[in-house]
């Protein structure tokens, strides 16, 4: 199964991150490859996520949006059906205490979702709504493992132009 993960985006956050180790390193921003450069940093977070939450994910891309004013960027991660099965036991009251605010319509903004109650029921014979009930629930670790601290730690490698690429590859 295929899930998007809010792992917080590089505009404005991881990004800052990356800047900061072009500074370090001595390397001019105007050559880097930033597409691929996203890439390898986004492999290197799963890979953190994984170590610390003990949930094996696989990275499959980005999902970036053309205009960063609604959204920014999710990793796109593939979960084999024995994680699916363990990522559903985080699935408890403080769970449903953290998620039920983001799915509760409320003034400037209508749920798809009557609340985390009623994605959990549709995610039963949806793999659409499974998939948005994972993410949740990896967004979740995110916050409560904290894997996002420390984050400049991240081992990933910053890649240059060359040549023959653009930051569009």
């Amino acid at each position: 199964m295929e899930i998007q993960i809010e792992f917080g985006g590089f505009y404005g956050f991881h990004d800052d991150y990356i800047q900061d180790r072009c500074d370090t390193l001595s390397i001019d921003t105007d050559v880097v490859n930033w597409h691929r450069t996203f890439v390898q940093y986004s492999v290197a977070w799963v890979h953190r996520f994984t170590d610390m939450t003990g949930i094996e994910l696989f990275f499959i891309g980005l999902d970036s949006p053309r205009y960063y004013n609604y959204r920014t960027d999710n990793i796109m991660a593939k979960v084999l059906p024995d994680v699916v099965k363990y990522l559903m036991t985080y699935i408890n009251d403080e769970f449903k205490e953290w998620a039920n605010p983001q799915l509760t319509s409320c003034s400037g903004f209508h749920s798809l979702y009557n609340g985390i109650d009623d994605l959990i029921e549709r995610s039963k014979d949806d793999d659409n709504d499974k998939a948005i009930l994972l993410g949740m629930v990896c967004n979740y670790l995110i916050e409560v493992m904290e894997v996002n601290e420390d984050i400049h730690e991240l081992e990933y490698d910053i890649i240059e132009l060359t040549d023959k690429t653009t930051n569009d590859e």
